[in-house]
């Protein structure tokens, strides 16, 4: 195996690695009763400052289908955090004041559990990581394949 493809599948399986351990270690702490998928969901309005979004995009987001969004999407609708303008793939949704608060709660309640894993890492070194890895969700964002699937 060459070096360069040593590297890659070294990266992308340390990614694919420390996701399945945080998700892992996230789903035994009891947060608002969010499963990754409707966490997700607001985080996806909370990072991004949206206020709103397509159902299909938010389905074309995450790479799942749109019955796969709306399942997460309905849980979300019964605790109040979100709301639905319109039908259809194009609906409209919006997060609401709960589940932005629901959102900052399970932050809150993540905290604990993972800054004292992250303690031994300078900020200076998570910046940069960060920044490279939301580099490299930009590329794989931006694949053709990608972009025929939102037209």
């Amino acid at each position: 195996m060459a070096v360069r493809e040593k590297l890659l599948l070294d990266l992308f399986t340390e990614i694919a690695v420390v996701e399945h351990l945080v998700r892992n270690h996230l789903g035994t702490i009891e947060v608002t009763g969010l499963t990754a998928g409707q966490f997700g969901a607001l985080n996806y309005f909370v990072r991004n400052n949206r206020e709103q979004e397509r159902k299909s995009v938010l389905a074309w987001v995450f790479q799942v289908s749109i019955p796969d969004i709306e399942t997460h999407l309905s849980a979300l609708e019964e605790h109040g955090y979100i709301g639905r303008i319109g039908e259809g793939d194009d609906q409209i949704i919006g997060i609401t004041a709960a589940g932005r608060s629901a959102h900052a709660d399970s932050v809150r309640a993540m905290a604990p559990e993972i800054e004292p894993l992250m303690s031994e890492f300078a900020d200076e070194d998570l910046e940069k990581t960060v920044a490279v890895l939301q580099e490299i969700r930009r590329i794989f964002d931006n694949l053709p394949e990608r972009a025929a699937a939102s037209a």
